[in-house]
Formats: structure tokens, sequence, C-alpha cells
């Protein structure tokens, strides 16, 4: 008999997990797949869901509902992480980092196609190569074949409102659509793909009814990377200590570099360049490379590039890489959130249009993050000036009216490890419940130097090569072999390997 799996969101994660499924194992499963939207991709107001966010603009800016979800504008670079972002040599990070380790060239090889595997590790740098996926190539459900979706149930415009548990697994889940039907959906296994902030929220709601996470740190040390720009470098190609940040064309795909920060205390960061900002022609290009239906660009203005636009695709033509108006390029920072922080979320008494509590973000910038966001200033102006740049400061420690702001990498709030307040352990095994699992952002502690999309995507492939026999039907949930732990693996593996 066919083991039961059921998918609960179809985004990026979800696309991606349906995908490698079918790879590996679609014969022995029977595939059912639970999405809010449908084809069309929807912002959190359109598809009828809302959030309370104060400061942070995650939500109503930063993810996306229908088949595909985020990826259909996903816009992040992908990068993996590496022992660069551990400094404190911290036992999770460890194992996140082995587990990213492992599975890139896999990753890379399902992401740019068949057969390609670049070295996205400069050696012995702090400059980190990470790759923006080509514009078709970025939503992660077409990817899937009209054969692959025959052997799918897939429940479009339904959003999953309850679990049913008994004896510590989910027997099944409630879904209701938008105009109030309500269906039930039992499955063997269950996998929790709706992006951090409803995936999150979900687990809120099923604390509230049965106390089941009240002993984990749910929704707490949410972070994000703080982004502002530091710089701006006037009559110069964009070389420092002797690397060229200017991006280059591989496939269609876009080969861009970043650079690596830390502060005296450990936090991690990451300094990457802006390149064409004030040409409106550009700014199109992006408008349109990002999907976006409407431009804020006038006819006049994208007409006054026609210089710039020739230029460009000579250089995307001819050269493979992307035309820089050395006249003005700036510096941006990126830094994580360390935990422990402040920032929570959590369920407010607000109803969205399913009826269903509203997500409340509380989300600060303490001065923990500007004083870190300093340190680095300091750092970049003594390199800018040892490499002769000539360069206007943007952001000034001594004022408050600084543009900092968040940059849609929610991490932290379902936080991974092998401790028992992780509410999820490194195969995605949601804590206290046998056959739920979840996949998001959401399971790293902080963002550390990278997007972080592509290593969730690891997380996947680790959780597929150790669930083979329980998903092939040759092992139940209760028999699954227990992992290692991170201090275990550390003695048996080098973080360098």
């Amino acid at each position: 008999m066919k083991r039961k799996i059921c998918i609960i969101g179809c985004g990026t994660f979800g696309a991606y997990l349906l995908r490698r499924l079918l790879e590996q194992y679609g014969d022995h499963l029977d595939i059912t797949v639970i999405e809010i939207g449908d084809h069309k991709t929807r912002s959190e107001h359109e598809i009828g869901l809302d959030s309370i966010a104060g400061q942070s603009s995650v939500a109503k800016a930063g993810r996306y509902f229908g088949l595909g979800g985020t990826s259909a504008r996903w816009g992040g670079q992908v990068l993996f992480f590496d022992e660069r972002d551990n400094p404190a040599d911290d036992e999770t990070w460890r194992e996140i980092i082995r587990i990213n380790q492992q599975h890139k060239n896999t990753v890379l090889n399902k992401l740019l196609g068949d057969g390609e595997r670049l070295d996205l590790r400069e050696a012995d740098s702090n400059i980190k190569t990470g790759i923006w996926l080509k514009y078709a190539s970025r939503n992660m459900f077409r990817r899937l074949g009209k054969k692959d979706l025959q052997k799918v149930k897939l429940l479009t415009n339904q959003r999953v409102v309850d679990f049913r548990l008994q004896k510590g697994k989910v027997t099944s889940i409630t879904c209701k659509s938008a105009g109030g039907q309500v269906t039930d959906v039992p499955a063997d296994v269950f996998y929790l793909t709706a992006g951090a902030l409803e995936s999150c929220r979900l687990l809120l709601e099923l604390q509230h009814k049965t106390s089941l996470f009240n002993s984990t740190d749910i929704g707490l040390n949410f972070g994000d990377h703080i982004s502002t720009e530091l710089f701006t470098v006037h009559n110069a190609k964009p070389i420092i200590n002797g690397v060229d940040f200017t991006p280059r064309l591989h496939k269609g795909s876009l080969i861009t570099r970043r650079m690596v920060v830390t502060t005296e205390s450990g936090a991690v960061g990451f300094l990457h360049t802006v390149f064409n900002k004030d040409i409106k022609a550009f700014k199109f290009l992006k408008e349109l490379m990002f999907g976006k239906r409407s431009t804020t660009v006038s006819l006049a203005e994208f007409f006054s590039g026609i210089l710039f636009l020739l230029r460009f695709a000579f250089n995307m033509a001819f050269k493979n890489k992307l035309y820089i108006d050395k006249s003005q390029w700036s510096l941006q920072l990126d830094m994580e959130q360390p935990v422990p922080n402040q920032n929570t979320l959590f369920l407010n008494d607000k109803k969205d249009s399913f009826g269903e509590a509203v997500l409340e973000i509380d989300w600060q910038i303490s001065q923990a993050d500007l004083s870190a966001i300093a340190e680095i200033r300091t750092q970049v102006e003594k390199m800018l000036i040892e490499n002769g740049l000539e360069f206007n400061a943007l952001y000034n420690p001594a004022s408050t009216g600084n543009k900092v702001e968040d940059v849609y990498h929610p991490v932290g709030c379902l936080r991974v490890g092998s401790d028992p307040a992780a509410v999820v352990d490194f195969d995605g095994q949601v804590n206290g419940l046998g056959n739920l699992f979840h996949f998001s952002t959401a399971l790293f502690p902080s963002a550390k130097s990278i997007n972080p999309s592509a290593a969730v995507m690891c997380f996947v492939e680790e959780h597929l090569e150790h669930w083979q026999e329980f998903l092939t039907g040759a092992r139940k949930v209760a028999d699954k072999k227990p992992r290692q732990t991170p201090q275990a693996i550390a003695k048996e593996v080098s973080p360098s390997e």
C-alpha cells in the first residue's frame, strides 16, 4: 500500500519538496497538495490573509501565495551556509553547515539543471559567490511537468485551518475554501511548507488548542537581515581588495559576489554592491525581472536611458556581464540579528477573511543591531581608504535618521536544534509530533551571511535521505533511527569537509 503524503503549501519549498518526492519515491507515494492559492500569484492582502507588523514589512511585501509562492517573484540569490557563518563554533550551527555542505551540489544541480556544478566557494577568503536564477527558472512549481502533476492530487484555493491529532501524530487536516466549504484530508505523513510566517501561525494555533509546544521556543527570537546603505563610491570600477564585484552571466543566471563581515562579538553579515540605482531604465528592467505587474518608471524616463540600455544589452550579449555605470555605485550592508533577541510572533484577536487569527509580528531594530552596523561601517570605511576609492558616507552612526529596514528573510521562529526547546529537529520533524515535518527559512536561528532559501532545500535533501525507508514503506514512523547529536557528528566530520 502506498504511503499517503500531504504537503501543506506549494510555494518555494513545497514545490521543491514535491518534485524531489516524485523523483525519488513517486511510485511508493500517494501525494495530496493543499495550496491556499492557485496558478495566479497573490500578495497577503489579495489572498485574504492579514498581519500586524509594526516596523517589519516582511508579511506585506515579502511573501506571496499561489503555486510557486514567493519563488514566482524570487529575486533572492542561491547561497549556502559554511564555516564562515559560525565564528563562535556553535554546535547547532556546525550541524546546519554540515547539512548545507553535504547537499549543496545536489541542490545546485536541481536548480541549475542536470550536470551543472558551480564552485560557489572562494577558498581562504571572505568572499561568497551566489546565483540569481534566471527569471524563467525561479518558479519552483513550474519545474513540474504534466506527467508529474498527474500523479498528484492538487487541492487549490484551500486554507488549512486545523490539525486532528491522535497518540502523538497528525491523523488529518481540515481545510476551508474562501466560500467556507470544509474538507478533511487524512495522510500518513504531513509536510508543513506554507512559508515561515504562515507555518508559524498554524503551529501557534495548534499550541493554543493543545499546549503541545509550550516548552519550545516557537515564535521566539524572530529575526531578519537588517539592511542599510553605507557608502556611495564614485568614478571607479567595483573592485575592492582585488575582487571584481561586477555580476556575470551564466546560462541566463547571474553570478554575484558578496563580502562576509563579522563584528568582534561574532555577529555575521554581508556587504554587497548596488549598481545603477539612479538610472530609471535599469529600475524598469529590475521591476520587469522581478515580475511586477506595473512600473514606477515613466515612458520619458525609460527612453532617456536609451544609451544606457544599449550598453547594457551589449555587455550582456557579448561580455556576459552586467553593465555598470562606474560614476556611482554603493555598498549595502545586511547584518544578522543574533539570538537571543526580543522579537516575537504571536496570535492577535483580530480575524482574517477566513475567520482565522491574524499573526502579529513584534520586530524591532535593537541597539545591539545598530552597534553592529556602526562597527562594520568603521571597518568598511577603512577598507575603502586603503583601496584608494573616492566615496561619500550615507550611514551616520550619530544620526537617528538612517534608513535601516528588513529584507524579507524571516528566520528563528521555528528554530532547529537537538535541545528540548527546539521546534524542529535536523530532519525537520516537529517537536512532539511523529509525522509532521516543517521546511522554511524559519528553522534557522538567524540569517548569517546568505539569502537562506537554498539552504532550506539542503534540509529537504537531508530529510529525504534519512526517511527513505519510511517513505518507501519499509519502516514505520516510530521505528525511525535516532539521529546523532551535533556533538557526535562534529567528532567525525570537521566543519571544512
